[in-house]
């Protein structure tokens, strides 16, 4: 039997968020080259290297059989210097990502650069073991295009072969081989990824991300102008997650992207610094160059927007987009600490493109966390500057978002507005998803606080994440959408033009409670760490020992709302520092105190509940463990307060967030139609009961509604790199004045209520 409630719907308030719902793309997780884009080749232009990843080299992707030289003297392109010297007999092999899959009758087309020695050179291609054969002929001279036409005479997968007759000597460099679409044209973007985006119906498209945008060090920030043109001219970088950027996908395949979509462009740079986990810090771009760092910039609005008669404007136009893309939104920074060398270049970047594009809404930054110091700072920098809106990130537990769904009431609509750029719950658990469909029903709520948000990140291929959770995994064959995807689909294909205040009878919030026992351990996944007079609640324990290749010390049992430890810790050897662990183990909530964690950088106090873990206080500068130097460790829970000294200095004082959970949740949007206002109706039951939802609505008359019930599964089902182990479910319902609907246990309904007749 399952327990009612009651929807009452009030009468239309503000004006509902039109860009809310958007997509977040970075190259992360592989997600452009071996994902988004079409390309079938890996490492085609020769360029990976031991600065991408170690052991990565020219020839990375690439299997030789012969003779087989890289070059670089009178190379295609300065941005392009490494090719290679083949001498015949030989056969250049390569499969892509996880082999070249083809159907019969799909026509492919190869593009490579290529320069005889002496006399012509005929190159015979193949794809797999017969799959799809084609030639052609190089004459001697410089540099020349060549263009191969397949068409797939079986279905398969293999690699695609080069090969080179006995005698022969050709430089070849530049190697591509994409998809034709049913125009005879290339694809740019695979089309089921692309397809998969389309579903989301996105508002807008973040680019280039993230960290990505202003890279990790001068040399590695993303620059717009050097992502434009032919793609063998682009300047490709190490990317910062641990790969290489071809930049197949740059600036112009963005807006096309946007385009393709429907959506607008949010392009994200650098606020003339870079990341500021660069080693030694984030550093600004030298003052004799930021001039020109404004001009370009505002050389990027121009690209997007100007006229054919333009400069930049000219230049799309050229590339084949004289139509401008109609930017309306540029972001300024990410998650930048508020230096003085920040606020001097931000300044200026923010003064430029309000002077000379007043149109543009200036999007600011304020931080990695949804609280904290960087947090403070860049919403104080931001009220001092007027910026129009800042951006917020926040990747935390489920329980955050079900005691957030009301967080942007609280803030004042006269100051800037909010971007939620990046926000995630942390696990592709089904708890996840439904914990972000009831944050975003509350971000629905708040039109004149909150204005565009954006799940992150977006995709990921199988077996090559940096991150997790992702919104869509992929393999060579195969989308594979999480339960989170869904949701996000949900909140995009439905829109409505105005808020309804929603009143729930007969809902209660689930408390959040401490744990009233549970045990301290001490651990140190990258070090070994020797710990001396370690105290616990007053009493004298042995010394220990953790190391990387252990489990960590149980030094007793706790009653994690009253205890206290102290000891001295000495790293032996290892790049990180150790972690304090308080309270029952996984799933029950428990807190894990880090010293010198990620980079050996911070301390940090992260809670886990339901086995997903996440910061709730830092993480907070520091200087780190130095190995042979003795560091005084101090932790204190009292209650819901908790505090930690390191040598002496109180660094982490604060209350952990009992405020109970919004575990069930409604939202409600209408939209004008002929014979009467549509309703647009979000519900979501995080529970393990089956509920009965009557909604009632603000006008009488007989009605119907058609949902979607996305359910199916338990709240710990999900796993990255899986499909969504729930389902979606088409419902009807109709009634007078309203519709009654079952909730099972665990899922997300949405829809829309119309008046019949």
């Amino acid at each position: 039997m399952s327990e009612r409630f009651t929807v009452r719907v009030g009468a239309a308030g503000a004006d509902a968020a039109p860009d809310l719902w958007g997509l977040f793309i970075e190259d992360l997780n592989d997600a452009l080259d071996g994902g988004l884009n079409a390309e079938l080749i890996r490492n085609g232009d020769f360029e990976f290297n031991e600065a991408d990843r170690e052991g990565w080299h020219a020839l990375t992707g690439w299997d030789a059989v012969g003779e087989v030289e890289v070059r670089h003297e009178d190379p295609v392109h300065e941005n392009n210097a490494h090719y290679l010297r083949v001498t015949g007999p030989a056969v250049l092999a390569n499969e892509g990502w996880d082999g070249i899959g083809l159907t019969e009758g799909d026509r492919l087309w190869l593009t490579c650069f290529a320069r005889a020695q002496g006399e012509p050179v005929r190159l015979e291609t193949e794809v797999g073991d017969g799959l799809a054969r084609a030639g052609a002929s190089v004459a001697p001279g410089g540099w020349q295009r060549v263009e191969i036409d397949f068409t797939a005479a079986a279905t398969g997968r293999g690699e695609l072969r080069i090969a080179v007759p006995e005698g022969a000597v050709v430089d070849l460099d530049c190697v591509s081989l994409r998809p034709l679409d049913t125009d005879g044209e290339p694809l740019t973007f695979r089309p089921d990824l692309l397809a998969a985006l389309q579903d989301l119906r996105p508002s807008f498209i973040r680019f280039p991300g993230g960290c990505l945008a202003h890279g990790l060090g001068l040399e590695n920030m993303y620059h717009w102008k050097r992502t434009i043109g032919p793609r063998h001219e682009r300047e490709q970088i190490r990317n910062l997650w641990g790969y290489h950027q071809s930049r197949q996908i740059g600036y112009v395949e963005y807006f096309e992207l946007c385009e393709a979509t429907g959506a607008t462009p949010i392009p994200i740079v650098a606020a003339g610094v870079c990341c500021q986990n660069t080693p030694g810090g984030g550093k600004p771009i030298p003052e004799s160059e930021m001039d020109a760092y404004v001009q370009d910039v505002l050389d990027l609005v121009e690209f997007a927007n100007g006229g054919t008669d333009t400069e930049w404007g000219a230049k799309r136009a050229a590339l084949g987009h004289p139509e401008p893309f109609g930017l309306r939104y540029l972001g300024i920074g990410n998650e930048d600490q508020i230096t003085d060398a920040f606020r001097d270049r931000y300044a200026r970047i923010e003064d430029a493109v309000i002077t000379a594009y007043p149109e543009i809404t200036v999007i600011g930054t304020s931080g990695p966390q949804p609280a904290g110091p960087d947090y403070e700072a860049g919403w104080a920098y931001a009220r001092e500057r007027g910026t129009p809106m800042v951006d917020e990130h926040g990747y935390q537990i489920p329980r955050w978002f079900h005691q957030n769904t009301d967080r942007y009431q609280a803030y004042d609509p006269a100051e800037a507005k909010v971007y939620i750029g990046e926000y995630a719950a942390r696990s592709n658990k089904v708890r996840s998803a439904l914990a972000e469909a009831a944050y975003m029903i509350g971000l629905e709520r708040c039109p004149e606080v909150v204005k565009l948000a954006s799940y992150a990140p977006l995709l990921a291929r199988v077996g090559h994440t940096q991150w997790e959770p992702d919104l869509i995994y992929f393999t060579a064959d195969e989308v594979r959408p999480s339960a989170s995807y869904f949701v996000q689909r949900g909140f995009g294909e439905e829109r409505g033009e105005r808020v309804h205040p929603v009143e729930l009878e007969g809902v209660q919030a689930v408390p959040v409670a401490l744990p009233r026992e549970g045990t301290a351990r001490l651990r140190s996944d990258r070090a070994t760490v020797a710990f001396t007079d370690v105290r616990l609640d007053g009493n004298r324990l042995p010394d220990a020992v953790t190391s990387a290749e252990g489990e960590g010390v149980l030094l007793g049992g706790i009653d994690p709302t009253s205890a206290e430890l102290e000891f001295e810790a000495v790293q032996q050897e290892g790049i990180e520092g150790f972690t304090v662990v308080l309270g029952p183990e996984a799933p029950q909530s428990f807190l894990e105190v880090h010293i010198g964690g990620w980079q050996n950088k911070s301390t940090t106090v992260t809670r886990s509940d339901d086995g997903i873990g996440e910061c709730d206080h830092g993480p907070i500068p520091w200087t780190g463990v130095q190995t042979g130097k003795p560091v005084r460790v101090r932790v204190r829970l009292d209650g819901p307060r908790v505090q930690v000294w390191v040598d002496g200095e109180l660094r982490h004082d604060y209350e952990q967030d009992l405020r109970p959970e919004r575990r069930v949740e409604a939202g409600v949007l209408s939209r004008a139609r002929t014979g009467g206002s549509e309703y647009v109706l979000r519900l979501v039951n995080a529970t393990d009961l089956a509920r009965t939802a009557s909604v009632v609505l603000p006008e009488e008359g007989p009605v119907s509604g058609s949902m979607r019930v996305l359910a199916g599964a338990g709240p710990d089902e999900g796993v990255p790199g899986e499909t969504s182990p729930m389902t979606l479910v088409e419902v009807t319902a109709k009634g007078d004045n309203g519709v009654e609907l079952e909730l099972p246990p665990w899922s997300f309904t949405t829809g829309v209520i119309r008046p019949v007749g």
